[in-house]
């Protein structure tokens, strides 16, 4: 389970080049004498840019960007309390808001902070249904309860992702629409990045988010298969090669999936703590005991972090067969970026030859069955 990754928990200010660089200041009431932090944020990594103490009423002043390239910031207090800006002008940027509330400040000198803003509060209403959906299925183990909790999780993030999408429609041209796009899965919303630079490129060609993104595109697309490249434009789709994965087993050696060449795999990337995969676990475990002997396997790659707890789950849902590895690193897997993976479960099913024939969502619940009856297995 993984959702609004990108813009929701990683995106903070996003500062173009100008003459003047702008300063950060304004009162956050509430935050007296407490030290509030501007970093950046760069490929997950947290780098401390500037601080300061705010004075007793809440007042601070943060300095020192001129010197930072176009990149992604926040301004952060504590894991609870930080602000999201979009910074584009040459206007200095002035805060009003309150610490147990920062996220809904008053911002003056960005109007695309106050688009999103609003973004952030449509949004906030699917994150509930999502954290309830989550709480639900760990409280209760029940099969009932679980398809529940997994049926109200999905309705949520489908939810959330048609709202982005709507706001793309009317805003694709703008800046901040390089970064909202990011939220959907390339592998199959593919024609929104294509759409957002396309309609950003007259304005915003020349700006280091512009640069950015159709550098994120760039990577998506697949250099050896021309054809492929002019139905998907994604590296890992139907047609392509399965890279290669050759990671550590629960018994502490190394699984290749080219081990498996031969027979036609499913490879499984899920996660002990991922909802939706938990729930898709029987329809696998089903779907392998019936045709295990008819040249069916699974791979399964976790990207659980917890030994333990990735091994009492393979043990809990009875996932029968020996091919699982992990190298316990989470989102930072290198699984992640070699499969282009957005969110988890993502099954792919590749052929005797090591091709991927079909991915994503056709492979849950029914949709892997058929697939393979379709082989002819």
């Amino acid at each position: 389970m993984k959702y609004a990754i990108y813009f929701f928990t990683a995106i903070s200010i996003a500062f173009a080049s100008c003459e003047n660089a702008p300063t950060v200041q304004g009162r956050v009431s509430g935050a007296g004498g407490k030290t509030i932090y501007l970093e950046s944020l760069s490929d997950n990594e947290v780098k401390p840019i500037d601080s300061t103490v705010l004075d007793a009423d809440g007042n601070f002043s943060l300095k020192g960007l001129e010197e930072l390239p176009f990149d992604n910031y926040r301004l952060y207090f504590d894991q609870d309390h930080y602000l999201q800006l979009i910074v584009s002008t040459k206007d200095q940027i002035e805060i009003d808001g309150t610490f147990d509330d920062l996220m809904k400040a008053q911002v003056k000198g960005s109007n695309e902070t106050v688009e999103l803003q609003g973004l952030l509060i449509q949004y906030e209403g699917y994150a509930k249904k999502m954290a309830e959906a989550q709480l639900l299925f760990d409280s209760d183990t029940s099969a009932t309860s679980r398809q529940v909790a997994t049926e109200n999780f999905e309705s949520a993030n489908k939810e959330a992702s048609t709202m982005l999408k709507s706001w793309l429609e009317t805003h694709s041209g703008s800046l901040l629409s390089l970064i909202v796009v990011q939220n959907l899965d390339p592998r199959f919303e593919y024609q929104w990045y294509s759409r957002v630079l396309a309609d950003a490129k007259p304005n915003f060609q020349a700006s280091p988010a512009y640069s950015s993104l159709e550098k994120k595109v760039a990577s998506f697309k697949n250099a050896g298969n021309k054809s492929q490249q002019q139905t998907s434009g994604a590296a890992i789709a139907v047609g392509a090669m399965a890279p290669e994965i050759a990671l550590t087993n629960t018994s502490g050696g190394i699984s290749k999936l080219s081990s498996l060449r031969g027979k036609v795999v499913l490879i499984d990337f899920w996660a002990s703590w991922c909802q939706p995969c938990r729930a898709e676990n029987p329809n696998v475990v089903k779907v392998y005991q019936a045709y295990r002997n008819k040249g069916f396997e699974v791979f399964s790659v976790s990207l659980d972090e917890d030994k333990t707890k990735w091994t009492d789950a393979i043990r809990k849902d009875g996932l029968l067969w020996n091919n699982h590895v992990s190298d316990l690193a989470g989102w930072k897997s290198s699984v992640v970026p070699l499969y282009q993976i957005q969110s988890i479960p993502f099954p792919v099913l590749i052929n005797q030859e090591g091709k991927i024939i079909a991915l994503g969502e056709s492979l849950r619940g029914n949709g892997l069955e058929s697939k393979l009856k379709s082989l002819g297995l």
